[in-house]
């Protein structure tokens, strides 16, 4: 029984993840394995590989199982993992089971299979944009069937803004699709810091296309012909770093721009920079611009996630801008960097809804109201 929530009737929780390679999902879903385990409860992370660069993120409490044999990631492979966590988790059931996005839907398909008398509460979280921009009609009416058949057996279905919860009721048929905030953040995080005073960027995030790092460098050759002393970190890895590199090199902005690889903690470098930016093409929730903030970093960002209506509507902490457009970025961060606004006394009481402890427990009373109404 978990020790700390409210004397909880639950005592275990399965998560299936496919591996620990980085991804904001995946890192979401060792943060609540790691809080839940440490409140007392029995987490199992179901893996259909070990491998990745987060895997030592995970406390020790939290037990892994992972399939045999080990599945690398291909077309077909999260089919695999999801029959295989059925078998797993019939043999083995545990109270709920949290799915942790989008890619993962499959499993919940599976393991609403299961009989009643082994079947875990499922909770589904939404991931990444319902709708994309750029996706043709059609696409978009495939996607939603796909949604549909996989999640309509979801007994809990989680969405981390009501613009996207909204859209998930309508699409599944629903009413019930909860708003949780994104719990990207520690209890009790490290106090904001003051802004350097320096003409300093920095960027996070996998160096994929999806990312608009290409983007962000053309930006940023704009941006050196106002102010020639800016400087633009960004830190990941990926299959772009080739590209990137040359690319950095076409505008001749090798003292400028500092490609620094994968980062296990942004914080270092977020107190070390004067703002944070984020140039992708479509996102999630974006994590990284809740942990920008709680360092007290004021934020460019383009429209991308549904988390700058959340946090940038009203311009204070942050300026968003079009995607796919450079000169608008560019534009934002000239004048990100020459305002000198310091948000500091501003980002307390943004951030404390995003804390693990406020949406971990937020699930845990979704799950106990949903077995309670079983048992009723």
């Amino acid at each position: 029984m978990g020790e700390g929530m409210g004397g909880t009737e639950l005592s275990s929780i399965g998560v299936v993840i496919h591996d620990f390679k980085f991804g904001g999902s995946e890192r979401i879903a060792i943060r609540l394995a790691n809080y839940w385990a440490d409140k007392g409860f029995s987490v199992t992370v179901f893996c259909a590989s070990v491998q990745g660069e987060m895997r030592h993120l995970l406390c020790d409490s939290v037990r892994v199982v992972c399939t045999s044999p080990v599945l690398s990631r291909h077309y077909g492979s999260m089919y695999q993992l999801a029959r295989r966590a059925r078998r797993y988790f019939a043999e083995n059931p545990v109270d709920f089971c949290y799915i942790p996005g989008n890619y993962h839907w499959l499993v919940t398909h599976e393991l609403a299979r299961l009989p009643v008398s082994s079947r875990p509460v499922l909770v589904s979280q939404i991931s990444s944009l319902i709708y994309k921009p750029g996706r043709s009609r059609f696409r978009q009416m495939l996607f939603n069937l796909r949604m549909r058949y996989l999640l309509s057996r979801s007994d809990l279905v989680v969405a981390m803004d009501r613009m996207s919860a909204r859209q998930s009721n309508a699409i599944l048929h629903r009413t019930d699709t909860l708003v949780i905030p994104l719990p990207a953040l520690d209890a009790t995080g490290a106090p904001p810091t003051p802004r350097p005073a320096t003409l300093s960027v920095v960027a996070a995030g996998r160096l994929t296309e999806q990312k608009g790092f290409d983007d962000l460098v053309r930006a940023f050759a704009l941006v050196r012909r106002a102010l020639p002393q800016a400087q633009l970190t960004i830190c990941g890895e990926g299959e772009e770093r080739p590209a990137l590199e040359q690319l950095i090199r076409s505008y001749g902005l090798e003292d400028a721009v500092t490609l620094v690889g994968y980062v296990q903690n942004i914080r270092p470098y977020l107190d070390r920079n004067a703002i944070f930016v984020l140039s992708s093409r479509r996102e999630g929730y974006g994590a990284v611009l809740l942990e920008a903030l709680e360092a007290g970093r004021y934020v460019v960002t383009t429209d991308c996630t549904p988390a700058v209506y959340d946090i940038f509507d009203d311009g204070v902490c942050g300026k968003v801008v079009p995607p796919n457009n450079p000169k608008a970025l560019a534009e934002g961060l000239v004048e990100a960097l020459q305002n000198g606004r310091d948000i500091t006394h501003l980002v307390g009481e943004r951030v404390a809804r995003f804390r693990i402890n406020v949406g971990a427990q937020m699930y845990i009373a979704a799950v106990e109201s949903k077995l309670h109404a079983r048992r009723g």
